[in-house]
This record gives structure tokens, sequence and C-alpha cells, in this order.
């Protein structure tokens, strides 16, 4: 025999080998469970895809929404660092009443709360009140008084303004026009930012865009985020946060090139206004506004607003700017907040993200899978689960990686395809078996069927 010939059967022998080790297997049901288990982990790893498959795609739309990014960080349990403090000056119900709800916010209160805000030296003031419109929309006086108190500020905090956005006549992004837009252009301690945020196809915002692509006078440009806003003025104070610039993306080549800019996850943190917010936690607290203008009152406004990220803006019935998030419905002042307090958090991007996150993804499948090998129903369940969360507390308090919440459902996803497949698998060989086991005749489908899918009373 030669030498050729030999190799030749021994990779038969090989062949042949490996392919009566994956027959038996898959005929024994533990080997078949922990052979499928291994399969799934490794395409995982290689691929990193769950949300694309096919059938997972398709449950995945509602009810099963599972954002746990958001919905873990909104109930409290875990708080990241490096995370910007922040006050919201909350316009709430009760100040909304004793300005006798008027259809615009009042410019001469908001005049005045900007005022006492800056004075108590915060590092940036975010207006989240809509400027745009006539000047004839607001009172003269009003007018007036907020327009001398914008032209005369030169305080060391920025004070952002966000721009309403509106269709051109070419469906071309724009900003609104606004009476108060001259007193912009040449101080730069008065900015414009967009607050626009991506809505998925269920209505939820998920995501918010860190430049905007506008068009103004023709030309594409780009108009930064809230957060990208404070950011950068925070890195230009250099105040010794550890803070860097965010660059503005290439040259739009058209008004609508979101293409280009990058999209950052919300995260949503627990409740700040209404009844179930916490007003004085540690990094994000609320104020009311109606406290803010009684002279009887007496504050700290220091411990309040100092070298803090303060938010002026509207929780009341009347505004409308309301915004639903897989956390709930929350007002667009918190929603803003939220994206300004996160905003240094690490959103995950890069190789080396990518491989934690497939690795985490593939170790939290085998924690999920592997107890129901030797443990039963219910036992498996909270074994697995309760590892799970304690993988999950390790790496948020550790490392700060919040993708682990993302590795958390691409794990629950795989452990649904792995249990469908074993399922499947399992009821494909009790055919087999039964339709050995029955004698021919015409009923030996329907008695295969019934003998494999329906249980016998005991």
């Amino acid at each position: 025999m030669s030498v050729k010939t030999r190799v030749s059967a021994r990779w038969r022998l090989v062949a042949a080998d490996c392919l009566h080790r994956v027959r038996v297997a898959f005929v024994r049901r533990t080997a078949r469970a922990r052979t499928l288990a291994v399969l799934l982990a490794v395409g995982f790893a290689l691929l990193g895809v769950m949300r694309e498959l096919p059938l997972a795609s398709f449950v995945f739309q509602q009810p099963f929404d599972l954002d746990w990014a958001l919905r873990t960080l909104s109930l409290g349990w875990y708080e990241p660092d490096h995370t910007l403090p922040v006050t919201i000056v909350d316009i709430d119900e009760a100040t909304y009443r004793g300005w006798q709800s008027p259809a615009i916010t009042r410019r001469g209160e908001l005049a005045r709360l900007i005022e006492v805000v800056t004075s108590a030296k915060p590092s940036v003031v975010i207006v989240d009140i809509d400027l745009s419109g006539r000047a004839g929309d607001a009172s003269a006086d009003d007018d007036r008084r907020l327009g001398a108190v914008l032209a005369a500020y030169r305080g060391d905090a920025p004070l952002i303004f966000p721009k309403r956005m509106e269709p051109g006549d070419d469906d071309t992004r724009q900003a609104a026009a606004s009476p108060y837009d001259p007193l912009f252009a040449p101080d730069m301690k008065l900015q414009w930012a967009h607050a626009t945020f991506v809505t998925d196809g269920d209505g939820s915002v998920r995501h918010w865009m860190e430049w905007l692509p506008v068009c103004a006078n023709g030309q594409p440009g780009w108009l930064p985020a809230v957060p990208i806003r404070v950011v950068n003025a925070l890195a230009d104070a250099g105040t010794g946060t550890d803070v860097d610039r965010v660059g503005e993306p290439p040259t739009a080549p058209d008004c609508l090139a979101e293409g280009l800019a990058t999209e950052r996850r919300l995260l949503v943190g627990p409740r700040l206004t209404g009844k179930s917010g916490n007003p004085l936690a540690r990094d994000a607290r609320t104020v009311s506004a109606a406290m803010l203008l009684d002279p009887e009152i007496d504050r700290d406004d220091q411990r309040l607003f100092a070298g803090r990220v303060v938010l002026i803006g509207a929780t009341h019935s009347g505004t409308g700017d309301f915004w639903l998030t897989p956390g709930g419905v929350i007002p667009g002042v918190e929603l803003l907040a939220n994206t300004v307090h996160y905003a240094l958090v690490d959103s995950g991007d890069g190789a080396g993200s990518e491989i934690a996150y497939r690795a985490l993804a593939v170790l939290l499948f085998g924690i999920f899978v592997a107890p129901t090998w030797w443990l039963r129903g219910i036992a498996a369940f909270f074994f697995g689960a309760f590892v799970a969360l304690a993988v999950v507390a390790v790496v948020i308090g550790g490392w700060n990686y919040l993708r682990v919440f993302e590795s958390l459902e691409s794990a629950i996803w795989l452990s649904v395809v792995y249990f469908g497949l074993q399922a499947t698998l399992d009821l494909i060989q009790d055919l087999f078996a039964q339709w050995k086991s029955l004698a021919p005749d015409r009923c030996r489908l329907w008695r295969t069927l019934r003998a494999a899918c329906v249980q016998d009373e005991e």
C-alpha cells in the first residue's frame, strides 16, 4: 500500500470517528445539550450577533422589550462613576399655577431664574426653554428684561439654549429663528445646541445624536447636542475634570447627513422630578423654580448650584414636552438632564469593548444553561439568575462597563434559542423512536405524533 493510500485511509478513519462522535453526541440528550450550547457559544463569539437572527428579531418585538441598561439604572441598582453632577430648576405645576398658567414661559421670570442660578457659580447652565418665534409672542417688558440679562451676561458659566428644529422649503432641517439670535453671535458664553432624540419604531427614545446636521443659508453644518456643548465647555474651562473635547464630524455633504454623526445610547437614572423623584440625590437633584423666586425662603444656593450643571426647564402639564422611554414617560428637561449626567460614561466603543461584550455574553449564557444539566426547574433558574446578577454587579462596580447589560440581553436570547433548539431536537428524536416502535398501519403517523407530543395521564 502506497503512502498516499495510507494517508487517505487514515483521514477517512478520522472523519468516520468524528461523525460517529457527533452522532453519539446528538443521540444522547445530555451530550446533545452540551454540544448545542458549545456550538451556539462559538457561533456568537465569532459573529457577535443575536438580534439579527431571523427568529430572534421576530421575538424581540413587543411585548418582549429588554432595555436592560435603561431599566437597571432607572431602578437605582447601579450608579456608574464619572457622572456629571446636575441640578434641575423645575418649573413645576405649583410654579406654573403661580404664574397664572401662561401660554409660554414668562421671559421676565426666566430672566430672574437665570440671575439667581448664575450668581451661585455653576459650571454650566442649560435653559431648556424654547426661545424661537416672534418677539411679539411674549410681552414687551418680559422680552426686554430677558434680552438685557443675556446681553449683559459676563459670568464664567456658559449659557446653553436648545434650538428647535423645523423643516425648510426643500424638506431640509433648519434651526428655528429666534428674536434673541443677534445676542448669540458675538458672545461665546451664549450658545445654541440641539435637544433632538432618536425615536425608534415603537415610539420610545433609546439614543441621542452627538451632532445634528442642519442647513443655514443653503449650506450644511453641524449643531452639537446639549451634552456635547457641556463636555466641550468643561474641557475648555480646565477645571481639573478629566474631560476631553468631542470633535465635530467631517464636513456634511448635505443637510440630512445623519450617517456621519455618532449615536449614543440613552441612559436613564432614577427619577428626578415628580412624586417619585429624589430631590436630594448625591449627583442629581431637583429644586422647584417657585422656591428660587420666593424671597421668603432661605436657601443654600451654593450647595444647590455651585460647580454643577444646572438645567432650567418645565415639567408642568402645559408644556407638552414628554418623552416615552423604556424606563417610562419622563419630561424633556429630565431626559436632557440624564444625557448630561451620563455624558462622560464610557459608551463602549472599540475592539476591546466588542471582545469584552462577546466574552461576557458567552459567560452569562453558560451561567444560564449549565445549571440545567444537574439542577431541576426553579432551582436551576434561581441559581443562574443569582450568579448572573453577581457577575453584572462585579463588572459594573469594578470597571463601569455598561455594555455588560447588552451582554446580558444577548445571553438571555441565546438561552431562548438554545432551549428552543433543544426542545426541537428532543421532539425529533422522540418522533423517530415512536415511529420505529409502532406497527405499520394507516394511523401510524397520527399515533406517532400523539405518542411524542401528548402526555399520558398518570
